[in-house]
This record gives C-alpha cells, structure tokens and sequence, in this order.
C-alpha cells in the first residue's frame, strides 16, 4: 500500500509539472513547434488523468465494475500510445522529414495506433491483450507485450530518426540534445516491459522536461540572433545616413569649390585678356597685374587649404615636433608687417614668455597663427588695428608650459549667428562687400582642427563694428636646445646674390624659365639639367665650388631630385657632396619637407615660387 501511495504522489508531481508546461505552452502557440509540443504534453496530461483511476483500483484503494475497469486500461493503453504518436511526430515536425510531408506515409506513422485501438477493443471478446477477471482484476493476456512493443515503436523510431538527423543536419546541437532526450523514455520502456508498472510515464515526463528546456534554450538563441541582426541593421542605417550625410556634403562642398574656383580664374582670364589689350598703357598694366596676382594668390590658397583639409580629415596629418624659440615665430610677423602698412593697418606684436624655447611643430603652430593674423587683416578696414599678444600662463603639468595668444583687430567683426558656424567648412559670413575681400571659408576650419590635434583650446569673441579677438591656448613642453630652422630673418632681404652660379634640376621648361628669369633678375648665373641623372653630371664635371647651390625639383623623369640628393651626397669628393641643394616642388606638406631633409637637402621652397620667397630662402641657405 505504501508503494502504491509512493507511485501515485511521484505521478501527481509528473501531472503538474506537466500541467505547468501545458500552460507555457499555450502562451506561445503562435509557434508551430511548440504548438506541436503542445500536444505531446496535453497527450501526457490525459494519460495521467486516466492513470490515476487505474492506480487507485491496482492499490485496492477503490473497486470498480469490471467494465469500467476494462474501459480505464483501454484508455490507458490508448492514452499511451497516443503519447509516444505526438511525441514522434512534433520530433518529425523538427525535421520537416517524409513522415509529415507525405499523404501514404502519414497513414503508415497511424498503424501501431490504429493496431492498439483495435486490440483493446478486441481483447473485450478474447482477452488477447488483456482482460478483467471475475473479482475485477485486471490481467495479462497472451498479446500483452503489445502494449509496450506498439507505443514504443514510436519512440524507436524516433530515436534512429535523431541520430540520422544529427550526423545529416547542420543543426547538430538541437538534433544530439533531443536525441538524448529520448533516452530516458526508452530505458522506462524496457523497465514497463520486464517489471510492469507505468515507468513510461517518468520517462516521457523526463523527454518532455528536457525537450522543453531545449526549446526555451532555441527561443532565447532565436531572440539572441534578431538582437544581433537588429543591431547590425541599426549599424547599417547609421552607415547609409552617414554615406547619405557624406554625399551630401560631397556636393555642397563641389557646389562651393566650383563657385570658388571659378570666381578667381574668371579674374584671370579677364584682366589677362584686358592686359593684353592695354600693353601701352602702363597704369592699366600694373592695375590689372596686381588683380591678376591677388586672384592667383587667392586661388593657391583655395588649393593648399583643401588639400590641407582633406590630410587632416584622412587622419594622414601628423605633429612633428622640435626645439624652437618663441623668437622664431617673428617671422611671421615680417610676413604681414609690409601687408598691413600698405593697408595703413596699425599692426602690433608682443611676445611675453618666460620660458622662450619650447618643444611644438613650428610649422602647424605658424599656420595657426598665419590664418588668424590673415583673417584679421582681411576684415579690417583702412585706420584699424590688428594687434598679437603671445602670452605665458601658469601650467599644472611639470615641465610644460602653457602659450596663450591673442589676435584681436578693431576690424568690421562678426555677427552672432555666424560665430556658432565659423569654424565649419567653407563657413562664410556675407560681409564681403564691406570688406572688399572673399575668403575661402576654410581656414578657421584648419586651425580649429590643427589646435584640437595639438590638445588645445580656441575660443573666438567679436562684435559687429567693434572687431574680433581669436584666443588660441597651448601646452608645449620645455625644452632646452633650440634649432633655428625655419626662422627667418628681414635682414636677408639685403643679401646680394651677384656673382652666384645655381644649377637649377627641373624637367618642366615653364617652371624652368621662371625661375631662372628670376634668379637671372636677381644677379645669378643658372645652368639647367633636364633630371637627375644630368643634374649629376653636370655637377661632376663642373670645377669644385663652381656651383654655389642646387635647386632640385622632385618629380623629373629617369631620376627624381630624392635619389640624386643622396646620390650627390655619396661623391667620393666632399666639395662636391656637401654642396647646399634646396627642393623645389610641388611637394608642399610638411611631411614632404621632412622627407627631403631625410634625403639630404637643406632647405624646401614649395611651387608655385614666388621671386620673394625664393630669394629670401637661398640667402638664408649661402650665409650659412
């Protein structure tokens, strides 16, 4: 009796654990396959249902007619094999395998249990499978084996068809986890047959538990999937609104370059076509000349600021540092002392550090402060005042040193709005006619990214009428030796080049005319080489100290102006391999500068060459 109690308390613990799933399971019928599951489960539920009579009547705990009796084991037999049917059916199901897609093999799947059924109803009249004897018992009939070999077929098969299926599939995982699912109900089957009892029962729970779990286990995957795939298409939108965003400011950007372009080489064209109807007129020439030069200038401008735009934006920018002195940045001040005097600008620079050697790329520091000093100049009028206060301020960080400089001008200023978009691309305020001047609306953009890749602050304060003060704040670190490259003295201004022989290396015969033009013009002889493997020639040839310099293009055919520097430098005879040689090229970043000097040059000028510069550059070189 004990037993019998023991069994029917781990059956109802079966009955609700199933119930519990049942219920899960109706809350996400819109899933095929648990709806396919579902079945199962409600399969199972009726069999313990039905089971419960029939334990109690085995235990002796009630007494039933022997008809009903005869009508419990029926439906307990039937309940049974109906179990394991929907059990091997949902696992077919998984599998979309020939057992649920064909119409005559589906009848197949039926016949053990359609077989079952008649049997139970047979064994009324002959007891084959079983039978109810006089007192109410149920008993063995001679066929009882059926009542396991025909529900448990089901599970065989099923059993062949998950191994099948997991050595054939893709989907290994849920195919080897269902299989050892199975397990459990083929072990009770055996034990139902050699002991009796209702072991089935556990062991389909147990299948059941774990197919649940597995299930559950594929819906979390699933939703983890659509996570990733809803997050790789979130990824994907924000890729084409930032394709969409970048074509978009692909053409507002030609829209501005064809309008900027076009409006200096308009100028060209027509004050050449109006210079060379006014040759005899001298006045006209010079006027016209003059605008020819201020448009061309305007459009290099253009042109070196786009490119430096598009170097920072492709991350190909890069600071190279080196020992200077705060004195160094007067050369700057040399460059618009003369600009600002024609313009009858009062133009005032102050430097006030105490520590004057630092360590910065003189070069991106010079061109922060030669686009601010350049915008100030343009939008000032005759009368005002454009003043530059490079200050020293307390630093926390040891051995730095914190450089404020303040560019304020008295000039037409700015209005409000257009302070919250000066430093975006090609950003203009349309102030033009009152200044007379038209600025490419890049260069405040250059110096605001150049000042956050140098990690420092620019802040920018103006009034319309009243002018505008530009506010660049950096942190340098101390330095104790200080190189005097790339300062540049007045005083070279007054240098006399007559005598000097130059041998100029350039394959271009138009960039070869001017500059020998102007070095003619400034007292120098000039021989020309076609390339380097001439230019090296020439020069072997030529007597020890013949030639003063060299000017090398970088780009020639046969061999560029990098191999024959080096080359040059190699020559057995010193006079001739320590010769000065300067660039001269087209090449005008400052990573082209430093490849030069890397090559062995000593000094670069940048095309186009102005006479200006290119003197004041080959007398800083022949004082040396």
């Amino acid at each position: 009796m004990t037993q019998h109690l023991q069994t029917m308390m781990c059956e109802y613990t079966i009955l609700i654990i199933m119930l519990y799933i049942g219920v899960r399971c109706l809350n996400q019928r819109n899933n095929k396959i648990i709806r396919s599951f579902s079945h199962f489960v409600f399969g199972v539920i009726a069999f313990q249902i039905i089971n419960i009579p029939v334990r109690m009547v085995d235990a002796g705990l009630v007494r039933m007619p022997a008809t009903v009796v005869f009508v419990l084991n029926c439906g307990f037999m039937i309940a049974e094999t109906f179990v394991t049917y929907e059990w091997f059916y949902f696992f077919e199901s998984i599998q979309n395998s020939l057992f649920v897609e064909k119409k005559i093999i589906r009848v197949l799947r039926s016949i053990p249990l359609v077989l079952m059924i008649v049997l139970c109803v047979v064994s009324w009249w002959t007891g084959w499978l079983f039978y109810v004897d006089d007192t109410g018992m149920y008993r063995r009939g001679a066929l009882f084996a059926l009542q396991v070999v025909l529900p448990y077929t089901y599970v065989f098969v099923t059993l062949v068809s998950a191994i099948v299926y997991s050595i054939t599939r893709r989907e290994k995982r849920s195919a080897v986890i269902i299989t050892i699912a199975l397990i459990p109900a083929l072990i009770c089957s055996v034990l139902q047959i050699v002991a009796g009892g209702s072991y089935v029962l556990a062991g389909l729970t147990l299948s059941a538990m774990f197919v649940y779990i597995e299930l559950c286990m594929e819906d979390i995957r699933k939703i983890e999937k659509l996570e990733v795939i809803e997050k790789a298409n979130h990824d994907l939108e924000n890729a084409l609104d930032m394709a969409n965003k970048a074509n978009n400011a692909k053409t507002v950007f030609l829209n501005s370059m064809s309008h900027d372009i076009r409006t200096p080489m308009n100028a060209i064209i027509g004050f050449t076509d109006l210079l060379n109807d006014n040759l005899s007129d001298q006045d006209k020439a010079r006027d016209y000349i003059a605008k020819i030069r201020s448009s061309s200038d305007y459009l290099l401008s253009l042109i070196n600021n786009v490119l430096e735009m598009a170097r920072i934006e492709s991350g190909k920018t890069e600071l190279d540092e080196s020992s200077i002195s705060l004195k160094s940045l007067d050369s700057v001040y040399w460059l618009f002392e003369s600009q600002m005097k024609e313009k009858n600008i009062d133009f005032t620079w102050n430097v006030n550090a105490q520590h004057n050697n630092i360590q910065c790329d003189v070069v991106k520091l010079k061109e922060i402060l030669m686009n601010i000093i350049n915008n100030a100049y343009k939008y000032s009028l005759p009368g005002d005042s454009v003043t530059v206060n490079i200050d020293e301020l307390p630093c926390d960080r040891d051995g730095y040193v914190k450089i404020r400089t303040m560019v304020s001008d008295t000039g037409i200023g700015m209005s409000e709005d257009f302070l919250e978009h000066i430093f975006e691309d090609f950003s203009r305020e349309q102030t033009s006619t009152e200044s007379g001047q038209f600025g490419t609306g890049l260069g405040m953009a250059i110096v605001k990214k150049i000042v956050d890749l140098m990690g420092g602050d620019i802040d920018v304060h103006s009034e319309p009428g009243k002018g505008t003060t530009f506010t660049v704040t950096l942190e340098h670190r101390i330095s104790q030796n200080v190189e005097n490259a790339g300062s540049v003295e007045k005083r070279n201004e007054d240098y006399s080049f007559e005598g000097r022989r130059i041998l100029l290396a350039e394959d271009n015969d138009l960039n070869a005319e001017i500059a020998m033009t102007i070095l003619a013009g400034a007292g120098m002889e000039v021989d020309h080489a076609a390339d380097g493997i001439q230019c090296i020639d020439m020069l072997e040839k030529a007597e020890p100290e013949y030639y003063d310099l060299i000017l090398m293009d970088i780009q020639m055919p046969n061999m560029d102006g990098y191999k024959a520097t080096m080359l040059i430098r190699k020559l057995d005879d010193k006079r001739l391999a320590d010769i000065p040689i300067i660039a001269m090229t087209a090449n005008a970043f400052n990573e082209d500068r430093k490849k030069a000097f890397e090559a062995g040059m000593n000094g670069h000028i940048a095309k186009p060459i102005s006479a200006a510069d290119l003197k004041m550059t080959l007398a800083g070189i022949m004082e040396e």
